[in-house]
């Protein structure tokens, strides 16, 4: 599965200025489905109707907020432990299930350890991947989503609040109306404390949310970029390695073409589109890869299954 790829760059759409020769591949040899429409145009709620084959709204993933997304690895909210997925079906038939590179659908409900969103918990027996999504936040120079929209909406609050701070000091300096001296400095007091509380979340938001998981472990934090695909596409070939002797489902889930944008060394500056082309071609090796190596696996391709979703 892409993230946020559009249908014109990829050459089995019309696309001549991108290489994608090894997705144009399994395009030409399989079937594209033109009509084969997203519930959602934003990753939570998609990704939730993808799993299920149900209208997001009806497990509860459809947000009327602005956001629509989870934004915190501590959020409560997930993919409900009662909703079925297609893991959850396969795994009953014995399939051995993994999960790689991207999840979005929650963690926890009321503790930090309880795992009942967790992929793990919607019939993957494996999950190496990001637990929440792609920030630009998590890539330094890539600039801010979260910061600049929470900044917005915390203008007006603290405009007021410091304005009813000010009045206040003033109305009790000119002895308009007597306000206990307790009760400013409580006042005072909570204000400082909410500030400090925010502004250390602000500059400590890559640190909490941006980091790469194994299973129920985190094993990187903060997240690094670097060959951050090939890291993906190795897990993916490793979990295929394991199970050439027994039915599986891998989904490889990746966080190309999602801001933030990067790409491996390998791939950097090679496209005539930038980053972004840098990153979709990147994807696109990563796909001829794990075409290669069920080729060599013996008979795997004739009962073989693949979709690839954006």
């Amino acid at each position: 599965m892409a993230d946020d790829l559009g249908i014109g760059d990829l050459g089995c759409y019309g696309n001549r200025t991108l290489r994608t020769p090894n997705i144009d591949r399994l395009a030409e040899e399989g079937v594209t489905l033109t009509q084969h429409i997203a519930t959602s145009p934003l990753c939570t709620p998609s990704r939730a109707a993808f799993l299920t084959g149900r209208y997001p709204i009806r497990s509860g993933m459809a947000a009327f907020s602005r956001v629509g997304v989870f934004l915190f690895s501590a959020s409560s909210g997930g993919l409900p432990s009662e909703e079925i997925t297609f893991s959850k079906l396969l795994k009953q038939k014995g399939y051995a299930t993994a999960l790689i590179g991207k999840w979005h659908l929650g963690m926890n409900c009321e503790s930090s350890n309880d795992f009942c969103h967790h992929p793990l918990s919607h019939g993957f027996d494996y999950f190496y991947g990001l637990p929440v999504t792609n920030f630009r936040d998590c890539k330094p120079g890539q600039g801010s989503v979260f910061l600049k929209g929470v900044q917005k909406g915390l203008v007006l609050p603290i405009q007021i609040t410091g304005i009813a701070l000010v009045s206040l000091v003033v109305v009790q300096y000119i002895g308009l109306l007597k306000v206990p001296f307790q009760a400013l400095c409580s006042f005072l007091l909570i204000i400082t404390i909410s500030l400090v509380v925010l502004i250390f979340f602000f500059y400590n938001f890559r640190q909490l949310n941006c980091f790469l998981m194994r299973d129920h472990q985190i094993i990187q934090q903060p997240l690094s970029y670097e060959n951050l695909t090939q890291r993906l596409t190795k897990e993916a070939m490793q979990f295929i390695e394991r199970n050439t002797d027994t039915p599986f489902l891998l989904f490889l889930s990746y966080l190309h073409v999602h801001t933030a944008l990067y790409a491996s060394e390998n791939f950097k500056g090679k496209s005539k589109h930038g980053l972004y082309g840098d990153a979709v071609e990147e994807m696109d090796w990563s796909v001829g890869m794990l075409h290669m190596l069920l080729t060599a696996v013996e008979g795997i391709l004739d009962d073989l299954c693949s979709c690839s979703p954006n």
